[in-house]
């Protein structure tokens, strides 16, 4: 009897659920055609049948003007690897400031260069395009493009010489990917800034260390000056050694130099006054210009030292790896398994923009995760102790996998965006504004998330 009254509970609670799915599945629907409505019939069909936002993100639409949320609706589906057809029809209809927003997608998303004759219609598009900048924004794309399917040949020949062992041929060819990969992003920056340093000491060995972190800051935002306010507290309070940033560090586009005046507004006004130095990572956005990610590595101060978009450093009982996750060469594929083999340290820590785990679901997301765990998993699974990112503008920690713990703070102040808090693998998310703080010694490695009122959002210590 009591078997059959818990069985019964239990598909009541079934059931009870599915209710619940199926009303919040209606209620996003209805969501999605109420702002179909306001679009043009062709781009709120589409709309319909390939867009899965967020329900509090669509509900926010409602508020924008019909031309802003067409551009929203369209770089939106930009992402979405079964629109590509559609969006690529329908940009000689868009006005040139969403087709630009629409190419940076079409650029950088990898499934673009498998759309059959992408490129050739890019070409085709930038010959009809009045506008000067939307023509360059459309030859950029294409050239982006070409240059993705032309190291696809590179890659290959990468795999083959890994998998004959041919030792000469495979440091040669990763030297040459280096170089593409710069081709690849069209940015200006020469082959000697790539080339990472010697590990160096940022403290001595035999002492503990408290670090603090944060990714997606630069904004400008009251959200950035509420978090670099309550690190300020923190480290005060309990003063910092060093600090390490997870990547988009400054938007919408990195820096456009080293004098640019962001560095003395959004930059030393704000974390100046801790007194320590940053050792930073590059994100997708330092990436979004000619010069970003090069006017990061070229600034000079007490307060920021970055040798190399990718590099390593020993601090205490800590070694940690910087990794550049936008594209990850094979050259960052040996010297990081080359540097993971030879360090001796009591804990690893690798740091990097994008997630290799994360509490996401859409298509976008899946991509960027799908493409780190082929590239830099495999490096690292079961041979460091935690990896810390950012990306998703929000704050998680996720389940550990082969050793290895997951921390992402994204929340530093760029405009949050949606977390999926109940993924599995998920121990916590949210998306709010935060930072992340590191605490090792030679038995313990604690590693916390925080907001900006100093309230610890969720920790992990390790011990060995």
């Amino acid at each position: 009897m009591k078997k059959r009254v818990f069985l019964g509970a239990l598909a009541a609670c079934a059931l009870a659920a599915g209710r619940l799915w199926a009303d919040g599945a209606r209620a996003e629907q209805g969501t999605l055609d109420v702002l179909a409505a306001r679009l043009p019939a062709e781009v709120g069909d589409a709309a319909r049948k390939w867009l899965r936002e967020d329900p509090k993100e669509m509900k926010a639409m409602l508020a924008f003007s019909p031309a802003s949320l067409e551009q929203e609706v369209m770089v939106a589906l930009a992402g979405e690897p079964g629109a590509a057809q559609f969006v690529l029809g329908r940009m000689a209809a868009e006005p040139a400031e969403t087709d630009t927003l629409v190419l940076k997608v079409v650029g950088y998303d990898p499934f673009w260069a498998d759309v059959p004759g992408i490129a050739q219609e890019l070409r085709g598009l930038a010959k009809s395009a009045a506008d000067p900048d939307l023509m360059l924004a459309y030859l950029d794309a294409a050239r982006r493009i070409d240059v993705k399917l032309m190291r696809r040949v590179l890659t290959a020949r990468i795999a083959e010489a890994r998998k004959a062992g041919d030792a000469g041929a495979l440091a040669e060819l990763a030297a040459a990917d280096e170089r593409w990969v710069i081709v690849e992003r069209g940015a200006s920056m020469p082959g000697f800034m790539r080339r990472p340093p010697a590990v160096f000491a940022a403290l001595p060995a035999g002492r503990p260390i408290r670090v603090v972190g944060m990714g997606d800051f630069g904004s400008g935002t009251q959200g950035q000056r509420d978090v670099a306010a309550a690190i300020v507290r923190m480290g005060k309070a309990a003063p910092f050694d060093f600090g390490i940033t997870f990547g988009d560090n400054f938007y919408p586009s990195g820096m456009t130099g080293a004098d640019d005046p962001r560095w003395r507004d959004w930059w030393e006004a704000l974390y100046g006054p801790l007194g320590i130095t940053f050792y930073p990572s590059l994100g997708n956005h330092e990436w979004y210009s000619d010069d970003g990610a090069a006017a990061e590595i070229a600034y000079r101060s007490p307060t920021w030292r970055f040798p190399s978009p990718y590099y390593t450093f020993t601090a205490g009982p800590a070694q940690f790896f910087v990794v550049d996750t936008t594209e990850i060469s094979e050259a960052q594929v040996a010297w990081l398994d080359r540097q993971i083999a030879s360090s001796g340290a009591r804990w690893k820590i690798v740091y990097g923009h994008h997630p290799i785990f994360a509490p996401e679901r859409n298509a976008k997301a899946g991509a960027y995760m799908k493409y780190m765990q082929e590239r830099l998993w495999p490096v690292i699974r079961g041979r460091v102790d935690a990896y810390l990112c950012g990306h998703q503008h929000a704050m998680a920690h996720m389940d550990p996998h082969d050793g290895v713990r997951f921390f992402m703070s994204g929340g530093g102040g760029a405009p949050l965006g949606k977390v999926a808090r109940h993924d599995p693998g998920t121990k916590f998310a949210e998306s709010a504004f935060g930072f992340l703080t590191l605490e090792a010694d030679e038995a313990r490695l604690t590693m916390s998330i925080y907001d900006t009122d100093g309230a610890p959002f969720d920790s992990e210590v390790v011990t060995k």
